[in-house]
């Protein structure tokens, strides 16, 4: 897909959420369980790069965390309500996209991204994936997320060829392309479990099965 069409297709995408009410308790849970996997996988990190921050539900309680967080959106809609939303938290927000970062080489230890990889298909995915290989420091992480299909299974069926691919790709598929991207070690951990808010979650493969979303974390050597 061509660049301007996909930032387009992003921004239509935000267009059908921004009159939505933001979940932001299941964004405050969601960030705690992201968080406790940073700490697992190498401790919180001073600085972070969110890729697709929207309007914030994931930043603000990140950066409670202790940690100093750049918001990255297309969305300049979604950046006005990510300003409100984390006034008091320590969250330099910017304009742009995931595909062309504005920062050096080797500029963050940690880059991560809360259910947005759905949004691309195979050679976006591949594309931001090195890019954000690009900007992590030696030892850096890129951790996301990516719907699970069999606690989204009414979505699932609903959803054409295309969109299956797009949303639910094998996750075997996505850690070959996190390899192809440079990324040297790849680990996947579970989301939160569909009912429960708690970030302790064991490390066992079949809860990346039921989880809400399944998250990989992936290694820059």
């Amino acid at each position: 897909m061509p660049e301007a069409e996909r930032d387009e297709y992003i921004k239509r995408r935000y267009e059908r959420w921004r009159l939505m009410a933001v979940p932001f308790d299941y964004k405050r849970a969601k960030s705690n369980r992201i968080a406790e996997i940073i700490k697992d996988t190498g401790g919180l990190p001073v600085t972070a790069l969110e890729l697709g921050v929207g309007p914030g539900g994931i930043a603000g309680p990140m950066s409670r965390q202790g940690m100093h967080v750049f918001g990255m959106d297309l969305s300049v809609d979604a950046l006005f309500r990510a300003k409100e939303y984390c006034r008091d938290d320590k969250v330099s927000l910017l304009l742009g996209n995931g595909f062309a970062l504005p920062f050096a080489d080797r500029t963050f230890p940690l880059v991560y991204a809360s259910q947005v990889l759905h949004l691309f298909d195979h050679d976006g995915r591949l594309s931001l994936m090195r890019e954000a290989h690009r900007v992590l420091k030696p030892n850096g992480r890129f951790v996301f997320d990516m719907k699970n299909a069999v606690t989204h299974v009414f979505r699932y069926m609903r959803s054409s060829a295309e969109r299956k691919q797009r949303n639910f790709p094998p996750l075997g598929e996505l850690s070959a392309l996190l390899r192809q991207a440079g990324f040297t070690d790849v680990e996947m951990r579970p989301g939160l479990l569909p009912g429960f808010s708690t970030a302790r979650v064991p490390n066992l493969s079949l809860f990346n099965t039921i989880a809400h979303t399944v998250f990989f974390v992936a290694r820059k050597s």
